[in-house]
């Protein structure tokens, strides 16, 4: 059993070449390599950014424009131009009067309209930049096969006792 099973992986191109006398280096040959590259749709990194970026800068605004009585903030529920229309629509703080957090709520609303408009855009961009990879193909010479990443060509090989197939190849 132990001589068959040594001659089974002698046929498979497994042992060593000084078992396989006619297995040589040059029967691989060059093989022609051509690169091209394939569009697959939006770019996924820019639209997941995105979309996240985008809704957690939104769902602060939907809640305050829910909760407040200010008119302006009715804006809010418009997403990337309701900021900039509530900040427009503030106004100064009349004298005498209690405005004590308006430059803290003017502020946090250049922020949301920051990053609202940066997500805004990381979603349009992921369409005009699509995703792209270099796929590279070779040509088969007689005899070789591709199966997904394994690339092996098979020929016959005379050895010591008679004759058998070797495969050589990228495993």
């Amino acid at each position: 059993m132990r001589s068959s099973s040594a001659r089974w992986l002698c046929i498979v191109g497994v042992v060593l070449p000084s078992l396989c006398a006619e297995a040589r280096a040059d029967e691989v040959g060059s093989y022609a390599v051509q690169d091209r590259t394939e569009t697959t749709g939006p770019n996924r990194t820019m639209l997941h950014t995105g979309i996240w970026t985008l809704g957690l800068s939104y769902v602060p605004a939907i809640i305050v424009a829910a909760e407040s009585e200010r008119h302006g903030d009715k804006n809010l529920y418009l997403p990337v131009a309701g900021p900039w229309m509530d900040l427009a629509s503030r106004g100064a703080c009349p004298p005498n009067s209690r405005c004590s957090n308006e430059t803290t709520n003017k502020a946090l609303l250049v922020i949301d309209g920051i990053f609202q408009g940066v997500g805004a855009l990381d979603i349009v961009g992921s369409f005009l930049l699509p995703e792209t990879r270099t796929v590279t193909t070779r040509a088969s010479k007689k005899g070789e096969m591709h199966v997904g990443a394994l690339s092996f060509r098979v020929s016959p090989v005379r050895m010591d006792s008679g004759y058998g197939l070797s495969a050589i190849g990228s495993f």
